[in-house]
């Protein structure tokens, strides 16, 4: 009931009480408090109900993992009300979601805007919209459960597509970190026969055109397309630690969403291969925007494991599938050291045939504890700990570029525009 209705029950409550002393006041108090309490009931009764109410959610048809996504839930009543009815209002959205603004007051008919925050891939599903409406007296209130719900399905973040194109169309890549300028002349792919211009190098010279039109001409080229780029993601026991909100896996699906969008619109081809202790998903490289979706559709069963990755197993089997010369981009993580010599022998081998990329996410709250400053004597325990896990990782990674291989290490704030900037610059020097 609402506080008018409790406050006119209240008003009821001193005759019957004042029976104790005078009988003769029973039956009176008796009627009037069962009359209020009827007129309670009667309005709550006359409140909207899920016969008069309607309930539609609309939301993105699949939700970024590790983003904000909205969900508006607009609310009508049948048949239209003279004026503005004050109601409560929960949406059940999906218990593994955190949700923020999911429950408020709004006048009906209204719209509840709230945004849910997904903490992993997979599907969810959201149940009804409970919807608490006063009577016309404003003494009872009705409550309701309205609509089906419906199962949504959870992606890699599918937002940060979005928000790359939109800033590629306006030309302001670099708010998002992501460096697009290509100097003249670079790469191997003809592009277009232009006028030379004095910082052009004499290579570049084209000097069949200069004589056929008394002009000093140049070749201008791009970097080759149709190039095979190859993610290969290792979904093992440390990809599944947490790094922030998601864990290391989601972080790396994530960017490596981003450097596929990317690619396909450079013109190249890309492909996946994931593992753990053994291959899972094999993907091969093609080009074109249903590679996306093939894409998508191979990581999502994809969770973090219980074993070790086996470096040795897979990355010789990745030699034998993927023959031709190829940006192979492998996702880890690396802490033991016996791991790691096995990540950097199998990646010095893999610089034989093709260009190896290591991305290794870092994880800020075991950095923190290395650089804590212990007060107890536990907290030095921890920070003796993280500060062996750190050295061990800083290690690896060395041993990887002495070898020669390209490493990448960032936290997953800037992993995905470092990468797209790292893989235009191999694209630029014609490293592949």
């Amino acid at each position: 009931m609402t506080r008018w209705g409790a406050a006119l029950l209240l008003v009821a409550l001193p005759p019957l009480a004042a029976a104790a002393a005078y009988p003769g006041l029973l039956l009176p108090g008796v009627a009037v408090f069962a009359l209020a309490a009827l007129a309670v009931l009667v309005d709550s009764r006359r409140a909207p109900g899920r016969d008069r109410l309607t309930v539609t959610r609309e939301h993105d048809e699949i939700l970024s993992v590790g983003r904000a996504n909205q969900v508006t839930v607009d609310i009508g009543v049948r048949p239209r009300l003279r004026r503005p009815l004050p109601a409560e209002v929960r949406d059940e959205y999906p218990p593994r979601l955190a949700a923020e603004g999911a429950a408020g007051r709004l006048e009906l008919p209204g719209t509840l805007r709230y945004t849910v925050t997904p903490a992993g891939r997979g599907e969810e599903r959201f149940g009804a919209t409970v919807i608490r409406c006063p009577g016309p007296w404003r003494l009872g209130l009705r409550q309701s459960s309205v609509g089906q719900g419906g199962t949504v399905r959870i992606d890699a973040d599918l937002a940060a597509i979005r928000v790359y194109e939109a800033l590629a169309r306006r030309g302001q890549l670099a708010e998002l970190g992501v460096r697009t300028q290509r100097r003249p002349g670079e790469g191997t792919e003809f592009e277009r026969i232009r006028e030379a211009v004095p910082d052009d190098p004499q290579r570049r010279i084209n000097w069949k055109a200069t004589a056929r039109t008394g002009r000093l001409m140049a070749t201008e080229l791009i970097p080759e397309r149709a190039q095979p780029v190859i993610v290969c993601l290792d979904h093992g026991r440390l990809m599944g630690v947490g790094a922030g909100a998601l864990t290391k896996l989601d972080h790396a699906i994530n960017a490596a969403l981003l450097l596929i969008h990317v690619a396909l619109a450079t013109g190249d081809r890309v492909g996946l291969f994931a593992f753990a202790d053994q291959v899972t998903v094999t993907l091969p490289a093609r080009p074109g925007r249903l590679q996306m979706r093939r894409f998508l559709d191979a990581v999502r069963p994809l969770r973090a494991g219980e074993v070790e990755a086996d470096y040795d197993e897979a990355l010789a089997q990745l030699s034998r599938w993927q023959r031709r010369r190829a940006l192979v981009v492998i996702f880890t993580d690396v802490l033991d050291p016996d791991q790691g010599q096995a990540l950097v022998r199998q990646c010095a081998r893999l610089r034989r045939q093709h260009l190896p990329l290591v991305i290794t996410v870092r994880d800020p709250a075991l950095e923190d504890t290395a650089r804590a400053r212990p007060v107890d004597a536990p907290s030095a325990y921890a920070r003796a700990v993280a500060s062996g896990l750190v050295a061990d990782r800083e290690q690896t990674l060395e041993l990887l570029r002495r070898s020669g291989v390209e490493t990448l290490d960032a936290d997953a704030r800037t992993l995905s525009p470092r990468l797209v900037n790292r893989y235009l610059e191999l694209k630029r020097s014609s490293r592949l």
